[in-house]
């Protein structure tokens, strides 16, 4: 691998290891190259060892560089991020029933996740759903589940005239 190629992969994996905390010493670096036969590689170790958690940095023939991971690690991370995407989920749909001023909140939930999961067998995603386009149906289809503000305000504007 040329130098000139080789010292700017390294400044990009610096800057990646340093986004993860990792420190020089730590960060594993491989060159992966043709071998003898057509269906046969080699990896050759730059840097650090083949020991610990940390991802390994592989410089392909092409020179990108690709990251591998242990197993562990990639559950973990997928795994928090089904968690990050469900909570922020449960956050816009809060966000939608609050908008709509539910009478009781806990109720307008349970509702409104029996409509997400029907339509969720109907094949929907969650990430996809318009949630407040959904609460707004929920409002129309379950007026009691919600304040009516408009009513309320025209109650509040007729005793001003009194």
């Amino acid at each position: 691998m040329r130098l000139k190629k080789y010292n700017h992969h390294l400044k990009n994996i610096d800057e990646f290891g340093q986004n993860l905390g990792l420190k020089k010493d730590a960060q594993v670096i491989l060159e992966l190259e043709h071998g003898q036969k057509e269906d046969e590689k080699i990896l050759r170790l730059k840097n650090g060892d083949f020991n610990g958690a940390h991802p390994w940095f592989v410089i392909d023939e092409e020179d990108k560089i690709h990251t591998m991971i242990p197993l562990k690690t990639l559950t973990n991370l997928l795994e928090s991020l089904k968690k990050i995407q469900r909570d922020n989920f449960e956050l816009r749909l809060e966000k939608a029933l609050y908008q709509q001023v539910p009478l009781d909140f806990n109720d307008a939930w349970a509702v409104a996740m029996d409509a997400i999961k029907r339509l969720g067998k109907e094949g929907f995603l969650e990430a996809g759903l318009d949630l407040d386009k959904l609460v707004k149906e929920l409002k129309k289809e379950h007026p009691n589940l919600f304040v009516d503000v408009e009513s309320v305000v025209q109650k509040m504007r007729e005793n001003e005239r009194l």
